[in-house]
């Protein structure tokens, strides 16, 4: 019982929720849809993936998770020529940081997967984590998301390659060593204003 109890306080289930135009959130998901596929130069964080550790300023070869999911709006927000200030979450490669941020800036919610929410884990307290985007949410916790920087098997090279693709999660269920530390969502804001 104890360590139920320790493991709601490390872990609550909660959602905040930031402002975003409409239209950066539709063409970040469309940008974020034609990442799939990329894959990295032999498993180095490094090659096709650079260019998300670039829009946040990240060395070649750190993890980009979280610089993936940035440069998705950050491209959309540059195709509708808006101003930076438009892209609702933190420019950081850091996951945790960029859930800090949203508890700071956003409205807490209800704790359900919605469409382009951003799932965040998080490894016991330490500052290592991981984020991917909801595209079709499910039952029961589970959704198929985008991720950047993960790992799949390829039937045609007959081996694991990491990159970007879509995966089937669970809000309920470890990643690797992780637990869900919560989820940023987006109140949405209609218009083109």
């Amino acid at each position: 019982m104890a360590f139920l109890i320790s493991f709601i306080d490390l872990f609550p289930q909660s959602k905040y929720l930031l402002k975003c135009r409409e239209d950066v959130l539709e063409l970040s998901q469309r940008i974020a849809l034609a990442q799939v596929g990329t894959i990295e130069k032999r498993r180095t964080n490094s090659g096709d993936v650079e260019k998300y550790l670039h829009s946040v300023g990240l060395k070649i070869g750190e993890s980009y998770c979280a610089a993936g999911q940035y440069y998705c709006f950050s491209g959309a927000v540059k195709i509708l020529r808006l101003p930076i200030s438009f892209i609702p979450i933190k420019r950081t490669g850091n996951v945790n940081r960029m859930f800090e941020d949203a508890v700071q800036g956003g409205m807490i919610s209800g704790y359900v997967l919605n469409e382009n929410d951003l799932i965040v884990w998080r490894k016991g307290k330490s500052g290592r984590g991981h984020i991917e985007r909801v595209i079709i949410p499910g039952k029961a916790g589970w959704a198929t998301t985008i991720g950047f920087n993960v790992r799949k098997y390829d039937s045609c090279r007959n081996k694991y390659v990491e990159g970007v693709f879509l995966m089937r999660r669970n809000i309920y269920e470890p990643l690797q060593r992780m637990r869900v530390r919560g989820i940023i969502g987006f109140a949405v804001i209609k218009g083109r204003n």
